[in-house]
């Protein structure tokens, strides 16, 4: 579970967090992000829901942030039993056009899952997201099926990659949830685009990258 002690920007975050509880109406269903802001975000829902005795439901994108509605006793269910009448989630990065970055917290396959289901997405971010062009603080994730892991590094290196490092955290191999790989990979700014998303996309291996451009549903508050 993350510690509030531990999250950058505090309460920047928490005031950004708090204005998606104006969007929760009971019977929703929601899709909850992953990331610092939308864990502040799940727990001030949570809390609301349980003063106000409000009925939603759940599309979690992390295992973190189910337990969070499980603290809440906020019903979870999957992507496929429900139709998503909203999103929120947050972003590493966040350009002048409202493309995103994401995957840090290695959560973006489900999450774009949330994002392609949903009429509307609401982008929770603090002033330290916003860049100029996305991928000038941040690698592009690219989550791979493991046994693929080297085949997708000499793909992405074709497309122009700078460089390509399998994501560790002291010392060990960073699983997602579903039990897959991140290679963190750099391109030059400019070579990030719709066309280079698509075409990571479609190297053999490779389950979802962090890029989220061009997208329509988003709205950032």
């Amino acid at each position: 579970m993350i510690e509030n002690s531990n999250i950058q920007n505090l309460d920047e975050k928490i005031m950004i967090a708090r204005k998606i509880l104006d969007k929760v109406k009971n019977g929703n269903v929601i899709g909850f992000g992953s990331g610092t802001t939308s864990y502040l975000a799940a727990e001030a829902i949570g809390k609301m829901v349980n003063e106000e005795n409000l009925n939603i439901i759940a599309i979690p994108t992390s295992n973190e942030i189910k337990e969070v509605c499980k603290k809440w006793q906020i019903k979870i269910a999957e992507l496929n039993e429900y139709k998503i009448d909203w999103a929120f989630d947050g972003a590493d990065e966040v350009d002048l056009h409202g493309n995103l970055l994401k995957g840090m917290g290695a959560a973006m396959f489900k999450e774009k899952l949330n994002f392609l289901n949903s009429s509307k997405v609401y982008i929770l971010v603090d002033k330290s997201k916003f860049v100029k062009k996305i991928g000038e603080k941040h690698p592009i994730p690219v989550e791979c099926y493991p046994s693929a892991i080297e085949y997708v590094k000499e793909r992405l290196m074709k497309l122009g990659a700078k460089s390509c490092t399998i994501r560790e955290q002291n010392d060990k191999l960073v699983y997602t949830d579903s039990g897959n790989l991140i290679i963190d990979t750099w391109f030059d700014a400019d070579k990030i685009n719709k066309e280079l998303e698509n075409d990571i996309k479609l190297i053999s291996g490779v389950i979802e990258s962090g890029l989220f451009i061009e997208y329509k549903n988003v709205e950032i508050l």
